[in-house]
């Protein structure tokens, strides 16, 4: 089917009552892997790439090439989403190059450049027709291809005046995950926001650390969307390790069903699968 928008999937999504997952890839095995899980599972999706993602796959243009097709191909419903965009400039271009759905990150930035530029953004967005995503707080770690800092946690009275600003469609919010392997759901905190943006879908980064308790019950308070890159990525990277002689497809096959495992397991527990 053809790609769809973030407002579509999210809407789905608050009225299921269930997260949809957002997938970082970085070559054309990963993406695969992803859509096979999606196909299995019959769950909605988004497709991301940061900008480390986008480095190595040859930038916007190619990302927006190689996921396009394969996505008409799809059976499911699929988003192609810029991920932590540092840039009004990278979110224009990838509006232009095809993408369905940008989220603008100025998080590390002080509050009120992150509103200027976030407003920016929503801008160029808005001439591709497309949701953006923002984020306020800070959520840490550390994630190639994303700026990060120390964590701050997101203050909702400080987001009821930022997204009210800014007319964001989603939010990414600082609730105790970071990037990487790491962190814990501030389950009150993530209440707290909910009410404070009159239920804005919010969205979970670093949720490949999150325990599988922490990750239903935030779903349950109002988490939307969650982003998933270690888990896949150290799945992909442990199934091609064993890599021996001249033909490196068997172990790229083996690198696909991995990622697609992982996905599957991850969509089940978003509550993910099925709505479809």
């Amino acid at each position: 089917m053809p790609l769809v928008g973030a407002i579509e999937l999210l809407s789905a999504a608050e009225r299921g009552g269930y997260a949809v997952p957002g997938f970082n890839v970085s070559n054309i095995e990963m993406i695969q892997g992803v859509l096979l899980a999606a196909a299995e599972r019959r769950a909605p999706i988004f497709l991301q790439f940061n900008a480390g993602n986008l480095d190595h796959i040859g930038g916007v243009e190619i990302a927006a090439a190689l996921v396009r097709p394969l996505a008409a191909r799809a059976e499911t419903p699929v988003a192609l989403h810029l991920d932590h965009g540092p840039s009004v400039a990278l979110v224009r271009q990838a509006v232009r190059a095809g993408f369905t759905s940008v989220m603008f990150d100025g998080s590390t930035y002080p509050l009120e450049r992150n509103r200027t530029e976030t407003m920016q953004a929503y801008a160029a967005a808005q001439e591709g027709h497309l949701a953006l995503e923002a984020e306020l707080g800070h959520v840490g770690g550390r994630e190639p291809g994303v700026r990060t800092s120390e964590m701050t946690l997101t203050d909702p009275e400080v987001a009821a005046r930022f997204v009210q600003e800014t007319r964001v469609d989603s939010l990414a919010v600082s609730v105790g995950t970071a990037h990487g392997m790491a962190g814990a759901v501030r389950l009150d905190l993530v209440r707290e926001l909910r009410i404070a943006t009159h239920a804005l879908p919010l969205v979970l980064h670093g949720g490949s650390g999150v325990s599988p308790h922490d990750m239903r019950d935030a779903v349950a308070a109002g988490i939307r969307k969650v982003n998933i890159s270690t888990e896949i990525h150290a799945a992909f990277t442990r199934a091609i390790a064993g890599a021996s002689g001249n033909d490196p497809r068997p172990a790229l096959s083996a690198g696909r069903a991995a990622v697609a495992a992982v996905a599957a397991e991850r969509m089940d527990l978003l509550g993910a699968s099925h709505q479809a």
